[in-house]
């Protein structure tokens, strides 16, 4: 099956049938390992330790929303051991 770098869904779908998805993708990242199929091909992801979590809901009167963003880095990312430089106008 050919490797993916993106995958998307849209689904209508009964409170059950999200539940259940939603704990699906709870056990996925518990494991380590979220793989999205798809007849095209699949993308495997591999959730590390620290993970970026970001969670927003709203309610505007007839449409409710609440989103789930997760976000990590496969690798370290390497961060500067000095300040940047920043210039000011003198009498500033």
């Amino acid at each position: 099956m050919k490797s993916k770098t993106k995958f998307s869904h849209d689904s209508l779908l009964d409170r059950q049938s999200t539940q259940e998805l939603l704990v699906t993708l709870a056990n996925a990242v518990k494991k380590g390992e979220l793989t999205f199929q798809e007849s095209e091909g699949e993308l495997v992801l591999s959730p590390q330790q620290l993970l970026q979590v970001s969670l927003r809901a709203s309610d505007e009167g007839d449409k409710q929303e609440v989103e789930i963003k997760l976000k990590w880095r496969t690798k370290e990312r390497a961060l500067s051991d000095t300040p940047p430089k920043i210039k000011s106008k003198a009498g500033k």
